[in-house]
């Protein structure tokens, strides 16, 4: 309740401030209120093609989130075998941390669509970020446990889920609550530049392009929220899959 009150709070206060600067801007149709998007958003929510609509859209996003993740935690402990394949394969995540997500937009779309693109979007915001916190996670393990695990010849399995996974676990939490938000944003920027006919992003597009400043709001109040709740469901189950773990462990 404390958490919820606070929150509660937090957000009245950011409420406030977009409230009063829609009153010192004064341009209704460039920076509406917050009522006014408030009420836009509630006449959203009655039609059926809202809902579709972002659900098309979170689809996309999860299905980038989800490979990037598979395989940010394969390519890091496929790399963690061996410096060579690490050093082999490390230039290449640097090029996908440092290229503008527009170039790969506009790239990519030219081959495989605009849907799939989006995927591949969030794929490539999400990847760099697992993969070099996991691969961190590995290496931070104890190197004394893992001679010692060598030494008795303790099976991979057993070392895996006693050494490499408590390590692990800390760094692809933070690597996965950080990177959503990005994910969201990346998705919902390449929805706006390629266009799928079903997506926040093209509702986005023509809100701008027919000067329609209140559905603009809309929708990105609606990308707000559903990257809030994702990211808050996302860090729920985490929790409560490791407490089940622990709890095991324990006895």
């Amino acid at each position: 309740m404390k958490n919820l009150l606070k929150f509660t709070l937090i957000g009245f206060f950011w409420i406030l401030v977009w409230y009063i600067l829609a009153l010192i801007i004064d341009l209704p149709l460039i920076f509406p209120s917050p009522l006014s998007v408030i009420i836009r958003l509630g006449e959203l929510l009655t039609k059926w093609g809202f809902y579709k609509i972002a659900l098309l859209s979170f689809v996309r996003i999860i299905i980038g989130i989800f490979i990037a993740v598979c395989g940010g935690c394969f390519m890091a402990f496929i790399c963690s075998l061996s410096k060579i394949i690490y050093d082999f394969f490390i230039p290449l995540v640097s090029i996908i941390k440092s290229t503008p997500v527009v170039a790969f937009v506009f790239l990519v779309n030219l081959f495989i669509g605009s849907e799939k693109t989006v995927i591949f979007i969030c794929f490539l915001m999400v990847f760099p970020i697992v993969f070099a916190n996991v691969y961190q996670g590995i290496k931070s393990t104890d190197k004394d446990l893992l001679e010692m695990c060598k030494l008795y010849k303790i099976p991979l399995l057993k070392r895996a889920s006693s050494l490499y996974l408590p390590s692990v676990t800390p760094f692809f939490i933070s690597s996965l609550l950080t990177s959503i938000g990005l994910a969201w944003k990346a998705g919902i920027a390449a929805e706006i530049l390629c266009t799928p006919t079903i997506s926040i992003g093209y509702e986005i597009f023509n809100a701008k392009q027919y000067i329609e400043y209140i559905d603009l709001f809309a929708w990105i109040v609606t990308v707000v929220i559903l990257s809030m709740l994702f990211e808050l469901i996302t860090s729920k189950i985490l929790k409560v899959v490791l407490s089940k773990k622990h709890i095991k462990t324990e006895g």
